[in-house]
């Protein structure tokens, strides 16, 4: 309500062309830093096969599902709920003379199918004495599957959304620049 709310007054203060100016830079500066983070992500992931490997051992496993649901403002439209699957594994190994705990698989957080999800989950069961990688001059950054070989996909995720919000943003700022006031 509180967003709707700024968004209205916003509206009526400053017109609908600053507010959505407003949205357009927000969206294409949102893409941006997504895009920053990918290539982040993806760079380290490369790196991560040079790591020193330790010891670990899986603390927790499970499956985590989230669901969001959306709601039609058609009275005879049923709601769409939409599932997404995360394997949480979580895990604990020594370096530096320190006990360290990460949760990451990959060095970038995405959605599974489900299967795939149960599948890391069995592969990393509780109380199992795995290798991880961890990064040589931060070791509390520590990751499951080094490098990008199979998970191809998941690393070109965020690169496709930020691209998306970057070209949508920048896209309707242009169109906007070329509006007259009202």
């Amino acid at each position: 309500m509180a967003f709707l709310a700024a968004n209205a007054w916003a509206w009526s203060r400053f017109g609908i062309i600053p507010l959505l100016r407003f949205w357009a830079g927000f969206f294409a500066v949102l893409g941006a830093v997504v895009l920053v983070y990918a290539r982040r992500a993806r760079r380290l992931a490369e790196e991560s096969l040079q790591w020193p490997p330790v010891q670990a051992t899986i603390l927790r496993s499970e499956v985590v599902e989230e669901r969001q649901t959306s709601f039609n403002d058609e009275p005879t439209a049923a709601a769409r709920t939409m599932y997404f699957y995360y394997p949480e594994i979580e895990y604990e190994y020594e370096a530096e003379g320190r006990k360290w705990r990460s949760n990451r698989l990959l060095l970038v957080r995405v959605n599974f199918p489900e299967p795939e999800a149960r599948f890391w989950v069995e592969k990393y069961p509780v109380g199992a004495v795995v290798t991880a990688r961890r990064h040589p001059r931060k070791p509390g950054l520590a990751v499951l599957q080094p490098g990008t070989a199979g998970f191809e996909q998941r690393y070109r995720t965020p690169f496709l959304v930020g691209g998306g919000f970057l070209v949508f943003g920048t896209a309707l700022w242009v169109v906007l620049h070329g509006a007259r006031f009202r």
